[in-house]
C-alpha cells in the first residue's frame, strides 16, 4: 500500500492491533504467511483482517456521529 519495501513488523501493526489487510498479498512469496497468521491470531481476528475495508465516507459519518454523541453526553462545562 505504501509503494516501497517495509519490514514485516510494520505490516503486523499499521496503527491497529491487527495486521494490514494486504499482509497475505505482500508476504506470500517471502514465507508461509498463512501458517504464521493462523498460529498467531484467532479465527475472528483473521476474519477481521480479511474483511473489506469500510468506505471513507462511511467512516467519516461514523466519526461525526460519535463526536456528536460524545458532545451530547459530556457534562456541561460552561462558565
Amino acid at each position: 500500500m505504501l509503494g516501497h519495501e517495509v519490514p514485516f513488523s510494520y505490516c503486523r501493526a499499521p496503527a491497529s492491533e491487527l495486521p494490514c489487510r494486504r499482509v497475505f498479498d505482500c508476504w506470500w512469496e517471502t514465507f508461509d504467511i498463512d501458517s504464521f497468521i493462523r498460529a498467531h491470531y484467532e479465527a475472528d481476528e483473521i476474519d477481521r483482517i480479511l474483511s473489506p475495508r469500510q468506505g471513507k465516507m462511511l467512516t467519516l459519518v461514523e466519526l461525526i456521529e460519535r463526536a456528536k454523541k460524545a458532545q451530547k453526553d459530556a457534562p456541561d462545562q460552561g462558565s
